[in-house]
């Protein structure tokens, strides 16, 4: 199995696993993702969700979807490629 790309920045940034693990420094930090799924492109949340300081929090991104994270953060891909990859229309 391949290594898991890990980020400590992340703007508009393409994931390459169903999910990640955004986990927060001394500060809290918020994200979102952008859905890439054809004819159905946009924000997946109506407001940016937050990951409390000191903690972390495994969110499905989904695969090839695009992940935004504001603030002090380590971001760590997760899993596999399955139902998520947004390049099939199935």
């Amino acid at each position: 199995m391949p290594q898991a790309n890990v980020y400590t920045t992340a703007a508009n940034a393409t994931i390459y696993t169903d999910k990640v693990r955004i986990a927060a420094g001394t500060s809290p930090v918020t994200f979102q993702v952008y859905v890439e799924y054809p004819g159905n492109t946009g924000n997946l949340y109506s407001a940016a969700p937050s990951v409390p300081a000191n903690s972390y929090m495994d969110v499905f991104v989904g695969y090839k979807n695009k992940l935004t994270v504001a603030g002090t953060c380590t971001i760590t891909e997760l899993g596999t490629v399955s139902s998520g990859d947004v390049s099939t229309n199935t």
